[in-house]
């Protein structure tokens, strides 16, 4: 047992010591705009801390509106350090200068930090990332949800990261995917595999492989099944259906809302 407790000593000591910066109202509307998902910051947190010694998660934004406000709970489980970017009777927007000021200001004053995590895709925090890098000789690993990355941003760091990861979206494509079945079960159609696969993908613009993957996915728990069905006289083909008792027994399909849309 006394060796099982060295050996992770030194391994976690072995792990540079970070800071984590967030400017979550990019994350969260970047989110919310182009892919219908919610951040999951105590996730990401349990996977920054395989990676580095985390000295903490500063999280910048303004939460006056409801909308994000909702997700003051969810980033408290993960962290203390919330700053409230909001300035009564401005429009302007803050969060950007202010993470700035303690980005630097933390540079300045604590020199034991190793890497600095940023979560934007601001090209503002380009200069910073510049200075950490080439001045200060710091780690400085920029995560950024795509189609909201700058360039310049993450050609200036250590390593850049896009999120969201395939696990965060998988949901999001078994709804896209429900959904199509619901929007052709009373249609004469017979879908087959990889029918269904290119119609999902194109009408959705989501990747083709990523569909194939994700409704095989489906399959493979039985939340859709195949069966062969005559199309003519003496010719059958291999087509696709949902499971819709065990997709409502699962919780992934509510028929009475679905109703209401």
């Amino acid at each position: 047992m006394e060796f099982i407790r060295t050996f992770f000593r030194k391994n976690t000591d072995a792990l540079k010591q970070a800071v984590a910066f967030v400017d979550y109202e990019h994350w969260y509307y970047s989110y919310h705009n182009l892919y219908g998902i919610k951040p999951r910051i105590s996730a990401w947190r349990k996977e920054l801390e395989t990676q580095f010694r985390l000295m903490d998660i500063l999280v910048f934004g303004d939460f006056s509106q409801p909308i994000i406000n909702q997700e003051l709970y969810k980033i408290r489980e993960a962290t203390n350090t919330v700053i409230e970017t909001a300035h009564p009777g401005s429009k302007k927007d803050m969060t950007d200068f202010i993470m700035l000021d303690y980005l630097y200001q933390m540079a300045a004053e604590n020199k034991n930090i190793d890497a600095y995590i940023l979560f934007t895709g601001d090209g503002h925090f380009q200069p910073v990332t510049k200075y950490l890098t080439q001045k200060k000789k710091k780690e400085v690993v920029i995560y950024g949800v795509r189609g909201a990355f700058s360039n310049q941003l993450k050609a200036s760091a250590s390593k850049c990261i896009e999120y969201p990861c395939q696990e965060e979206l998988t949901p999001k494509y078994y709804d896209t995917i429900i959904r199509h079945f619901g929007y052709i079960s009373n249609k004469n159609i017979n879908p087959t595999f990889m029918k269904t696969v290119d119609v999902i993908a194109e009408r959705n613009q989501i990747p083709v492989d990523v569909v194939r993957a994700i409704l095989q996915e489906m399959l493979d728990k039985g939340y859709v099944y195949q069966e062969e069905t005559p199309v003519t006289f003496n010719h059958k083909i291999r087509t696709v259906h949902a499971n819709w008792e065990l997709l409502i027994k699962d919780g992934l399909w509510n028929p009475e809302a679905d109703a209401e849309e």
